[in-house]
């Protein structure tokens, strides 16, 4: 960390919006009297910080981020999101990071994020009237209800970034996404096919909701492989129940001219012709598809 004697700060991130690691550092380091910017690879300065997401792009003097390390984590406990850091309109943080889910795929399991619920006065900033929860899954929280309860009282738009758990919803946390007031769509996912079961009455639960919604699922996983009849499956549940599948593609570093690859930004292009797959469901939209565009 820097010393004690006033310096020229510079913060740098490959994320597109916003980066609250940076946000509540910002907050820190101007606090300890330090100026500090947000700047570009060649904006000269005393001392630099980069907060990597998916690449550590350049080099800076201190680095951090789920790209560099997962588990590495500054103490910023305490200090609010520097809001003129990003222009957004809207407030930034997390109430609950733990997810006990342990999927492979996800980097959140090497977080080792604590069993911690947190109220959104510790980072909302009462200028905006909306909300960004970064929660990695809202319904763990055994204080979930107090979440949704500030949020209410507090007359706030939530803007729904990372989603919900498909797999616990029932009637209550209907009840609640239905009584609190949305930006765009309400998120979930459909990645393993062995959670069927929790995700067909997740399904039926959800066809009581008042948003738009949008049902992720993952393929390609682990290893760019081709569409399997389980990924067929998955998109035609979701179909069935009244929602439209979104392809989300894993691992999009594999060439995308390389033929397992190829498969799945076909199978992506044909989730997106809704028109078809309405029309001839989702195993002979898949066939005749194929081989029309082959």
């Amino acid at each position: 960390m820097v010393g004690n004697s006033k310096m020229n700060i510079k913060l740098i991130t490959d994320a597109p919006k916003h980066n609250l690691a940076l946000m509540r550092l910002s907050s820190k380091l101007k606090n300890e009297g330090h100026n500090v910017f947000l700047g570009t690879p060649q904006d000269p300065c005393d001392v630099s910080y980069g907060s990597w997401l998916f690449n550590q792009s350049y080099p800076t003097d201190y680095a951090g981020g789920v790209a560099v390390d997962p588990q590495l984590r500054l103490p910023l406990n305490g200090y609010k999101p520097d809001y003129s850091l990003f222009p957004i309109d809207y407030s930034l943080g997390w109430t609950w990071e733990y997810c006990p889910r342990k999927c492979p795929f996800c980097v959140v399991p090497k977080q080792n994020n604590p069993k911690e619920h947190h109220s959104i006065w510790e980072f909302h900033d009462t200028r905006f009237s909306k909300i960004i929860l970064l929660n990695n899954n809202t319904f763990t929280d055994p204080q979930w209800r107090e979440t949704f309860a500030e949020i209410s009282e507090a007359h706030l738009t939530v803007i729904d970034q990372n989603g919900y758990d498909l797999r616990l919803m029932d009637l209550e946390k209907l009840n609640y996404l239905n009584s609190t007031k949305f930006e765009g769509l309400l998120h979930f996912a459909f990645d393993c096919i062995e959670d069927e079961s929790e995700i067909r009455q997740g399904l039926k639960v959800l066809q009581g909701v008042t948003h738009q919604v949008q049902v992720y699922v993952m393929v390609g996983y682990p290893n760019g492989r081709w569409i399997d009849e389980t990924d067929i499956v998955r998109c035609q549940i979701i179909a069935d129940a009244g929602f439209d599948p979104f392809i989300m593609v894993y691992n999009r570093k594999i060439r995308s001219k390389e033929p397992r690859m190829a498969q799945l930004n076909q199978f992506q292009r044909l989730v997106n012709r809704i028109f078809i797959w309405r029309k001839l469901g989702f195993t002979k939209a898949w066939q005749t598809y194929r081989c029309a565009d082959e």
